[in-house]
């Protein structure tokens, strides 16, 4: 395996020493009040970046707000955008001068579709009226003042991009509805037939100056993201049969397409996870994919001339999660998991060279580059929910303190841990939270939460959200285990692989063998150990429990519990079958990886958690395990979210699920 020990450029340590804080407990309230930082942009001379907060508010839609911040840290971070709207996406004009973004704010000034060419059966029955709340894209100078629309379509725009000449953008959206559509939807004929292709997302081109919008379709092909050659000949977009989300995941293609008529000059690979990034020279395009099989990330160079595609880090110890073309025609940057930091690698693409940039700890989010080599990130630190640095000249330099109020928590201090497998020896990394009051040698009472994927991994950041509990939980006293057992990212194709067609069986001794190591070195009491945690997560608290007897208390969130059903009932099926195969033959490995099977072994109480219309971890499989739980006269509750999905979002959700859990674990640890 490619080492990842070699010292990086920049190491980014936590800004305060987090045992040294104030005594204020974390509460559910402390959690929802944070303010995410979820894209960043950082202008083509590299002197500003634009980055994105966004807000939960209690009994409302939450808002998202676009900000700017001096590259240099001379200056500090000014809001761009107003109002209690969702502005996002923000994406620099070449001149740097502008910046288009995409909102549902009302749009009083352009009342319909203006300029629109396109086929007479797909033009909208009607213009939309002022105030529709439709994401559409808009613009606004860098010195700020009013935003002016750009579109008023129908439909949400999901993606656009700049041309490099920056006289055009090209855009996603669905065509707009048609009067037909429209009858269809208001008298309620809105059934649906199954993996029918539908609604696809079109390909768009915005001319600024004429204000035309013109369609160059893909023909029986849903686009999900685009990415404009440097010359602005070519599109690169990613592209599926239908827009269900199998297909999205595991089935879309890269294409090039001649960026005037639509045709697709090349498909250059056959199922991708990135549209593509070019290198300078418009030559190549560099992007991720899955691995044979589904599990696994892979990153590859391709040559759009010629379709030979290379490898990139194949036999690194790590798991790639973004690469981006860098200044030159021979360099990618690869944002990559390695155990539980995150590291940011330039690589030379002609020799696989690997080398470290910034070794972040934390979880970095996302970057972008600019073209005197400057690089914008977001991420999370232990003591940092989310900010944003800016990595130049050889050095990192944090520019925003989006969550002062942090500094007045009581938090756990988080540390990478490490310990062997007791069935081959192999190392199995995570991280440890401590209670901020923590003693060596006094065994405390202690909760694993188990990350979800399975292939995902825990990392040394912040470790406060509405699924993960961790510094809520150490905040109240709790020593935290996340543990990344085999099946995790972060430790290569093998490794990541290692639970194909034994979930459960192969990974969960991995989980036991942190736990012991806890107890082996008096920092965990035997005694008082629960185990938690959502969908994959969910679903190894729900095996703990029917396989082993040193957990006293479980919570079971979005987990399958019956792999069978699961891989028959979910909107992601091919996700189940990379691990099993296909049923009947893979019905052994199914019935021996389900804790529904199982059931009658609980000894200790469960609480079951589910989103009402998840459709990822269908609502059955929490409801089976419940059901299969208070049958057999066990003590079992099970809670169900009205209206969420596979994420939990509403507000009061939120703060009921992290209320009852600590409830619940200090109830019963």
């Amino acid at each position: 395996m490619l080492s990842a020990a070699a010292t990086p450029a920049v190491v980014a340590q936590p800004q305060a020493d987090v045992q040294q804080r104030a005594s204020r407990t974390v509460g559910a309230e402390d959690i929802l009040g944070l303010t995410d930082v979820t894209e960043t942009a950082i202008s083509p001379d590299g002197r500003h970046i634009a980055y994105v907060t966004r807000q939960k508010i209690a009994n409302g839609p939450g808002r998202s707000t676009i900000w700017i911040v001096a590259a240099d840290g001379s200056s500090a971070p000014r809001r761009l955008t107003h109002g209690a709207m969702l502005d996002d996406s923000p994406q620099w004009s070449p001149a740097g001068d502008r910046i288009a973004f995409l909102s549902n704010r009302p749009n009083a000034s352009l009342g319909g579709v203006a300029g629109v060419d396109i086929d007479p059966e797909t033009k909208p029955s009607a213009k939309p009226g002022a105030g529709d709340p439709s994401r559409q894209l808009w613009l606004i100078a860098l010195d700020g003042g009013e935003a002016q629309p750009l579109t008023a379509l129908d439909r949400d725009i999901r993606r656009f991009r700049w041309s490099p000449d920056g006289q055009t953008i090209a855009l996603i959206a669905p065509d707009p509805l048609t009067a037909d559509a429209k009858a269809e939807r208001a008298a309620k004929r809105d059934w649906v037939e199954v993996d029918a292709p539908r609604d696809l997302s079109r390909l768009w081109l915005l001319d600024l100056t004429s204000r035309h919008l013109r369609r160059i379709a893909v023909a029986g092909r849903a686009v999900s993201d685009l990415n404009w050659s440097p010359d602005g000949q070519r599109l690169a977009v990613r592209a599926a049969a239908t827009t269900g989300l199998n297909d999205h995941f595991y089935h879309s293609e890269l294409l090039v397409l001649d960026a005037t008529t639509g045709s697709v000059e090349r498909k250059l690979f056959d199922k991708v996870y990135s549209t593509g990034s070019w290198s300078p020279d418009g030559r190549r395009l560099a992007f991720i994919a899955p691995e044979a099989n589904v599990v696994g990330i892979r990153a590859y160079v391709a040559d759009v001339a010629s379709g030979a595609v290379k490898q990139l880090g194949a036999k690194l110890d790590g798991t790639i999660r973004q690469v981006e073309w860098y200044r030159d025609n021979r360099t990618v940057l690869a944002r990559t998991a390695v155990h539980s930091r995150d590291i940011l690698y330039s690589v030379d693409v002609p020799t696989d060279r690997f080398r470290p940039l910034v070794a972040f700890d934390g979880r970095i989010d996302g970057f972008a580059t600019a073209a005197d080599g400057s690089i914008a990130l977001t991420g999370d630190q232990p003591d940092r929910s989310a900010d944003v640095w800016v990595y130049r000249h050889g050095a990192l330099r944090l520019l925003t303190d989006v969550n002062p109020q942090i500094r007045s928590w009581a938090l756990g201090k988080v540390e990478h841990v490490s310990w062997n497998s007791s069935r081959d020896g192999r190392p199995v990394y995570g991280v440890l939270v401590k209670p901020p009051a923590f003693v060596g040698g006094v065994p405390r009472k202690t909760v694993v939460l188990a990350h979800g994927g399975p292939h995902d991994n825990w990392s040394a950041g912040w470790q406060g959200s509405w699924m993960n509990w961790a510094h809520i939980l150490a905040s109240n006293g709790y020593v935290v285990l996340l543990p990344n057992p085999r099946g995790s990212s972060g430790q290569g194709t093998d490794f990541a692989r290692a639970t194909k067609g034994g979930w459960g069986s192969r990974d969960y001794q991995d989980v036991a063998d942190g736990v012991d190591m806890l107890v082996a070195r008096n920092i965990a009491d035997p005694a008082r150990i629960g185990i938690g945690g959502w969908s994959y997560g969910g679903f190894l608290s729900a095996w703990a429990v029917t396989h082993d007897s040193r957990f006293k208390t479980a919570i079971v969130g979005a987990a399958v519990t019956d792999p069978l059903t699961m891989a028959l009932s979910t909107d992601t099926p091919d996700f189940v079958t990379a691990y099993f195969g296909l049923p009947p033959s893979a019905l052994a490995q199914m019935d021996a990886s389900s804790p529904l099977r199982a059931v009658d072994r609980v000894k200790v109480p469960v609480l079951v958690l589910h989103g009402e219309q998840d459709r990822r971890v269908p609502l059955a499989q929490g409801l089976g395990f419940y059901r299969g739980l208070q049958l057999l006269g066990k003590d079992a509750r099970m809670v169900i979210y009205p209206r969420e999905s596979h994420w939990i979002s509403e507000f009061e959700h939120q703060r009921d699920m992290q209320r009852r859990v600590l409830a619940w674990f200090d109830a019963h640890l």
